[in-house]
């Protein structure tokens, strides 16, 4: 059963997963990563803005231990992790939270 379910998330990486450098403290290299790119609402006071964050999906074997300050670059853009990533309930998938890193940030 664990095998299906390994070869299931390696199937979907490969057909539709995006390529990302993805950057840790003292390494950077290539990973599929599955995206979902929801819009999430704010609200400071009485007003409410929508701020652009990013969900990755990421394979435990291409990254053993993400953490808080990460960087994903994703064609031209830049995401930082900004929350601890967490696994799935089969432990093989990373969720992970990312914010669009601005120019000034970079």
């Amino acid at each position: 059963m664990q095998e299906n379910i390994k070869r299931l998330f390696k199937d979907c990486f490969a057909h539709l997963g995006e390529l990302a450098l993805y950057e840790s403290k003292n390494k950077a290299y290539m990973v599929q990563v599955l995206k979902q790119e929801p819009d999430k609402l704010y609200e400071i006071g009485e007003g409410q803005f929508v701020g652009e964050t990013l969900v990755l999906e990421v394979s435990a074997f291409d990254v053993l231990q993400p953490i808080v300050g990460d960087i994903f670059v994703i064609g031209d853009r830049k995401y930082k992790v900004y929350s601890p990533p967490l696994r799935d309930n089969s432990g093989i998938v990373w969720n992970i939270n990312c914010t669009l890193l601005g120019e000034k940030d970079v």
